[in-house]
């Protein structure tokens, strides 16, 4: 239904920043601002299915979801999905190895699930500029954190 990508690069190692940001349980003590708790839900280090429970606050509301990790490649990408209302999200992170640094690369994608079209068409408009500048600013947060 929407997708939406932003990236940017950061002055580091892939290997440094792959691990920066697959260190969920971290997440609330510093990388992502709008995170207020997180609460590990799969014990152990983070790989393809590991789940937690993310309270953070979005566009002046604070709100919880249950995220798992539903797809791993260390160092290269890994997509994290959850449920809501009824619609699908998935967001997938890419990183790539440049000169000096590492490119991050972010993809939001929206699914309907079981809601009906007509309804959501609107939506994924009124949404897709808000998600943007969401993204924008976690990715920022993680370069502050990642550069220091």
């Amino acid at each position: 239904m929407a997708t939406i990508t932003v990236s940017d690069r950061i002055a580091a190692p892939v290997e440094e920043v792959f691990a920066q940001f697959t260190d969920v349980e971290h997440a609330a003590a510093g990388h992502v601002s709008s995170i207020r708790k997180i609460e590990m839900l799969t014990p152990g280090p983070v790989r393809l299915g590991t789940r937690w429970r993310e309270t953070r606050d979005l566009m002046g509301v604070v709100d919880s979801a249950d995220m798992e990790i539903t797809s791993f490649e260390r160092n290269r990408t890994y997509t994290i999905a959850h449920h809501k209302a009824g619609l699908e999200i998935a967001t997938t992170f890419w990183f790539e190895a440049l000169e000096g640094g590492t490119k991050v690369t972010v993809e939001f994608e929206l699914e309907r699930g079981g809601v009906p079209p007509g309804l959501l068409a609107p939506l994924g408009w009124a949404i897709a500029g808000k998600v943007a500048r969401v993204l924008s600013h976690d990715l920022a947060d993680f370069k502050r954190t990642i550069e220091g």
